[in-house]
């Protein structure tokens, strides 16, 4: 369950998606009051996004800390349920970047 550097890689581009959207994925024209979403002035696909960088991000955390807590689980048992609950989610957030990749894909051809 050594995998720290793949985690950490995952938090970085995670990082990279949200920070990005937030800081360049609303638009302000002066003609108007409120800012919009640069994809396809779709608010939806903007929030999509930042909420899965975040989500992810949190998600990395909590498995590096139970990266660094793995040696000191005594029973099989757990471990293997921590390492199948890491591969379950892995699989989970690999399907979540994967259909927003898409949407955002989408938006961003539409517009």
């Amino acid at each position: 369950m050594n995998q720290d550097p793949v985690k950490i890689m995952v938090m970085v581009f995670s990082i990279v998606v949200f920070g990005s959207i937030v800081n360049e994925g609303y638009l302000n024209n002066p003609e108007e009051e409120e800012e919009f979403c640069i994809y396809n002035r779709n608010p939806n696909a903007c929030s999509y996004g930042v909420t899965v960088g975040v989500l992810a991000f949190l998600t990395c955390l909590l498995y590096l800390a139970l990266d660094v807590y793995f040696p000191q689980i005594s029973s099989v048992k757990d471990r293997k349920k921590a390492v199948l609950s890491d591969i379950g989610v892995s699989a989970f957030w690999a399907f979540f970047w994967f259909v927003g990749f898409c949407f955002l894909a989408n938006q961003w051809q539409v517009s």
